[in-house]
């Protein structure tokens, strides 16, 4: 081998190996790829936001339906779309699951796409195109998606209840569940961003308004919870974001930090002081928007399935083949 032949050797590699770190800072998993689609089915994307902006344009809540929905999917069984599989003792039917919105666009998305490329995107990686999209489309900023996931084939109602972290979770709570799926204290945090399009209900306000009173509550906000919840049972879908709930923006951070956190799982964030740091740092939006979108690309490579040993390719996301 020559010198030149050596130095384009060295060269490659140490390009690859470049990129190969790149994507692990990002917590990519190396064998996703950005391009994944791109003979295959190179309009994918253009394809997938297309049905998402009409969904969204018909029902703004389709948006914090669809960012619940990927989180609720891979903290079970891994980002493997499992949570959209139907039937009446899967993921969907579990009570931490009621309510859970955007599965019709989702539909929508995968049968446009089926027209165009026939078996060849899976579900899982709609659902992750589609989360990116909910951002961009409430005027947050996108990132770019690695795919490459196969579709799961098991769905059980009984994976949530020991997966999904409730709203009374304490700060150092949370940390731990979120380690436990590979994902930082200051990755919880910036996903907790998400809140910003979303909203809650009475029932997860029950530790801080019904069993006990909580003191560092401010006394406007508890007067109005109080009479906006007489009981856990009140079906009122509570705003998390009270000022700007249909755009991606740091007003969830600004809430929590001068105490007007609705859940424990949000105020927490600020009280404690190893979290505190971080929900400063995203009151920023130019920062926000980069940590949200690399803990997004994180946590949409938990238990990624990447072989058709391991998974599937469905025809209908609804359905295993």
């Amino acid at each position: 081998m020559g010198p030149n032949q050596v130095t384009r050797g060295t060269s490659c590699f140490l390009y690859w190996a470049m990129a190969l770190v790149f994507s692990l800072s990002l917590g990519v998993n190396a064998n996703l790829n950005y391009d994944y689609y791109k003979s295959s089915c190179p309009k994918v994307e253009s394809i997938i936001y297309q049905e998402i902006s009409k969904a969204y344009y018909k029902d703004n809540t389709v948006a914090p339906g669809i960012l619940r929905l990927i989180f609720h999917d891979c903290f079970v069984r891994g980002c493997d779309a499992s949570i959209l599989l139907a039937g009446p003792n899967t993921e969907r039917a579990a009570v931490q699951n009621i309510g859970l919105h955007g599965f019709e666009a989702i539909d929508a998305a995968k049968a446009a796409v089926e027209k165009a490329c026939p078996g060849v995107v899976s579900c899982a990686d709609i659902l992750a195109y589609a989360s990116r999209d909910t951002v961009k489309l409430t005027r947050g900023m996108g990132w770019k998606v690695p795919a490459g996931r196969k579709d799961g084939k098991v769905s059980l109602a009984s994976d949530p209840p020991q997966n999904l972290p409730p709203a009374t979770f304490t700060s150092a709570q949370l940390v731990s569940n979120f380690a436990a799926k590979g994902l930082s204290a200051k990755q919880m945090v910036d996903l907790s961003g998400s809140h910003t399009i979303g909203v809650t209900h009475c029932v997860q306000l029950r530790d801080r308004i019904f069993t006990v009173i909580d003191k560092t509550m401010p006394k406007s906000l508890l007067a109005d919870l109080q009479k906006k919840c007489p009981t856990q049972a009140t079906p009122t879908a509570l705003v998390i974001d009270r000022y700007s709930v249909n755009k991606f923006d740091t007003a969830y951070f600004s809430n929590i930090a001068s105490g007007y956190g609705l859940m424990t799982s949000d105020q927490d964030l600020y009280r404690d002081s190893k979290t505190r740091p971080y929900v400063v740092a995203n009151l920023k939006q130019s920062t926000f928007d980069k940590n949200f979108a690399n803990a997004m690309v994180a946590m949409t490579n938990i238990g990624v399935k990447l072989s058709l040993h391991e998974g599937e390719i469905r025809k209908r996301c609804q359905f295993v083949n």
